[in-house]
C-alpha cells in the first residue's frame, strides 16, 4: 500500500467567486518551484475558468479572492484522513470568532 502523501490527489472545480491559489512542489528529487495564480468561478465566464488537479507532493493553499463566497466542488483520489494531512493552520484558521459573531450564533 502506498503512503497517503504518495497517492493523494486533490481535484478542484470553482462554481462561483474567484480564488486565489498557491502551489509548492516539494516532492523528493524535484527543485522545489512556487507558482501562484487565480480561478474565475463558472458565474464569471472568462479564460481564467479552470479545474485543478493536485498531484502528490504538491502543497496547495486556496484563499477567497474579494467578497463573493466561493462555491467548488472538491474531489480526492483517496479516503481522506485529516489525522494524515500535513497541514500548516494559520492564524484566521484558529482565530475564535468575534464576541458578537458567537452572540449571534450562540455559541
Amino acid at each position: 500500500m502506498l503512503r497517503y502523501e504518495a497517492e493523494h490527489c486533490d481535484v478542484m472545480c470553482f462554481l462561483q467567486g474567484r480564488v486565489e491559489i498557491i502551489l509548492c512542489d516539494i516532492r523528493a528529487g524535484l527543485p522545489r518551484r512556487v507558482m501562484r495564480f487565480f480561478i474565475d468561478g463558472d458565474n464569471h465566464p472568462s479564460n481564467n475558468n479552470a479545474g485543478v488537479v493536485i498531484p502528490p507532493g504538491v502543497a496547495h493553499a486556496i484563499c477567497v479572492e474579494g467578497s463573493e463566497d466561493v462555491i467548488m466542488v472538491y474531489g480526492t483520489s483517496t479516503i481522506f484522513h485529516p489525522e494524515f494531512e500535513g497541514r500548516i493552520a494559520s492564524e484566521v484558521e484558529t482565530a475564535e470568532l468575534p464576541t458578537g459573531w458567537q452572540e449571534f450564533l450562540r455559541l
